[in-house]
């Protein structure tokens, strides 16, 4: 698990990672995460093998909350969980696990990466990028 501290209170955290927009802008390129009912999301992964699609429902729980996928018989169903605590000097830590049936799709610095965006979508209102800067190399969408 990846965890990073946001100057934000606990409520707003646990806010903002139920809005499948804020999902899909900080799991970047790789994700779209969408609304399929109320409190359940689909989830479109997207690799260099192929596009994966799950629904999650969303749980409020202890720790914070756990996007929970239904889980079939052969293959244990995709769990993300975003705990959160308050942190020692202010402010809340975060810290994202992710279980999914395709691990190469959340690896260690994808999850940390999705914790850095958020933190900083909470903190400034946006995310840091490269993207448009003269100093900036090609990313894999330009041509």
């Amino acid at each position: 698990p990846q965890t990073v501290t946001v100057a934000a209170p606990r409520a707003q955290v646990m806010q903002f990672w139920r809005d499948p927009e804020n999902l899909s802008r900080v799991f970047g390129d790789h994700v779209r995460v969408e609304t399929v009912e109320a409190n359940r999301l689909r989830w479109t992964w997207e690799s260099p093998g192929g596009t994966t699609t799950w629904d999650t429902r969303v749980d409020v729980t202890s720790e914070g909350l756990a996007f929970v996928g239904e889980d079939d018989a052969d293959t244990p169903g995709p769990r993300v969980v975003l705990a959160v605590s308050d942190a020692p000097r202010g402010g809340t830590e975060m810290t994202l696990r992710a279980e999914v049936p395709v691990p190469d799709l959340v690896t260690g610095a994808l999850t940390f990466t999705a914790l850095y965006r958020a933190r900083a979508l909470m903190q400034t209102g946006e995310i840091p990028t490269l993207q448009g800067s003269p100093s900036a190399r090609a990313s894999e969408g330009d041509a």
